[in-house]
């Protein structure tokens, strides 16, 4: 009981709090606000625009898939100046993202650092991969909520801002547009904004047929919202599912909980499911309209004590998977909060208690998983090279969404797990509830069946296998189907 008392008390508190600043209309800056003013010093970034004479190669579209949803990546102008391509796994993107492109009162359109990209948009496109422009109204020296409501009633301006993003994806051979209006109070993001939407959709597809218009979206509907409306004028929605705790939060907490627990908490559940704050509707009647943006970060605060849900002193840094993944491991190692299904670390530095609350690969998986499981038409995450050198966030995507995998696997993916992986000569199958499996058979990466397994076997031997990828297939009983991607390294 008292632990339930401290949860409910605490998101009372919060729940509260964001009243009172919806009703009083102050405006709180967005993640992609705040950590373009963390990570994004233009003073530090190098330009690198005259760097390449390469001309821009247009999208090949004969390149072959190899996913079977959308995989919607942020690429900030901070990470592509610290070199982020050369960590970048184009063909388990279905879209790149660059981020961020301002508009100001006057309806001009400001290009990122370093702009054009040729390096990144030419190996996107060799790639078969989409590349879209970010607008963002927020950053520069005009008010955020101002801008959007200049370009939403008026039409001149409106005008204007359509002609310079067409001129700007023809310059660069550019996919489309996504619109990152954020800061914006509640009649500004009313049925105007479907409205100013569903123009900008019609223009683009009228100017530049076969290009596409997408919304980030946030996570919950604090007031004005029309979902259903924004769903419907545009292309396809990014739901910006994270930031359910803020860095500005009086008590540490999960950036994107899976779930909540007590019933009105929010969560990425509570986001897809709920009727009067969420996007049950959407999910019921457009799930492939919409792609659900993960967080490839966390919040590190400073705490009073170790236990979850501490107060926060202060607000340290917002993370990077990169570091976090190492760090974690350094302090203690993951905790998991069963409340949210949601892992996080603390350590006590000498002075101070440290909490560190962000995503690791179980938890992008469970997200993932929530995606297939509400069939929608993607995922997408905030933001790419946020996890560096690092590959088990890419392994993810090509194990979820690649060719080879199936949009019914979740049911075994989630309640089955192999290990060690990689693997020099044995893999484990752990079938903690003691499913019936049926067939368990192996794959190479063209999909074609190299050996089937005795089903009741608890251990596999791989060592003779070559060095590589393989995919492990395994069906219950029931029909349920699983595919895990095991790479065998001696």
């Amino acid at each position: 009981m008292k632990k339930t008392f401290h949860l409910s008390l605490t998101f009372l508190i919060t729940f509260l709090s964001v009243q009172f600043i919806t009703s009083q209309e102050a405006i709180i800056k967005g993640t992609h606000e705040r950590q373009m003013e963390e990570f994004g010093n233009i003073d530090k970034i190098i330009s690198k625009s005259e760097a390449s004479k390469e001309s821009i190669i247009s999208l090949q579209e004969s390149q072959a898939s190899t996913l079977n949803k959308m995989v919607f990546g942020f690429l900030p102008y901070w990470e592509q100046s610290s070199g982020a391509n050369t960590n970048m796994q184009y063909d388990r993107l279905s879209h790149l993202a660059c981020f961020n492109f301002l508009v100001q009162l006057d309806a001009s359109v400001a290009t990122p650092s370093g702009w054009p990209w040729t390096t990144e948009i030419n190996a996107a496109h060799a790639a078969g991969t989409k590349v879209v422009m970010t607008v963002t109204n927020f950053g520069g020296a005009d008010d955020a909520n101002a801008v959007a409501e200049e370009l939403i009633t008026n039409v001149s301006k409106q005008a204007t801002f359509f002609a310079n993003i067409k001129s700007i994806i023809q310059a660069a051979n550019l996919d489309g547009v996504n619109i990152d209006f954020e800061a914006m109070v509640s009649t500004t993001r009313d049925t105007d904004l479907n409205t100013f939407m569903a123009a900008l959709t019609s223009y683009i597809h009228t100017e530049l047929p076969g290009k596409e218009v997408s919304f980030d979206s946030p996570a919950v509907n604090w007031g004005g919202w029309d979902f259903d409306g924004l769903v419907n004028s545009v292309d396809y929605l990014i739901i910006m599912a994270y930031d359910y705790t803020s860095a500005s939060s009086a008590n540490s907490g999960p950036v994107a909980p899976l779930i909540h627990p007590v019933s009105w908490g929010k969560s990425v559940t509570y986001t897809l499911e709920n009727a009067g704050t969420g996007y049950s509707s959407p999910v019921a009647n457009y799930p492939e309209k919409l792609i659900l943006a993960v967080p490839y970060y966390g919040q590190h605060w400073k705490t009073t004590s170790s236990t979850a849900e501490a107060t926060t002193t202060s607000h340290v840094s917002s993370t990077r998977f990169r570091d976090t993944e190492d760090q974690a491991l350094t302090n203690g190692g993951w905790l998991w909060s069963t409340d949210f299904e949601y892992p996080w670390y603390t350590w006590h530095d000498g002075a101070s208690w440290n909490q560190v609350w962000t995503d690791n690969t179980q938890s992008i998986e469970d997200k993932f998983d929530l995606a297939l499981a509400k069939n929608l038409g993607g995922v997408g995450m905030w933001a790419l090279n946020y996890d560096g050198t690092k590959t088990a966030f890419w392994d993810l995507i090509e194990t979820k969404f690649g060719v080879t995998a199936s949009v019914e696997d979740v049911f075994l993916n989630k309640n089955i797990r192999i290990y060690p992986n990689p693997a020099s000569s044995v893999i484990k199958i752990s079938n903690s509830k003691s499913i019936d499996l049926n067939r368990i058979e192996i794959l190479n990466v063209l999909g074609q069946e190299i050996m089937q397994i005795n089903p009741e076997n608890e251990f596999i031997d791989i060592s003779y296998l070559s060095n590589g990828t393989y995919f492990l297939k395994i069906e219950d009983d029931r029909g349920n189907q699983g595919t895990f991607k095991i790479l065998k390294s001696n």
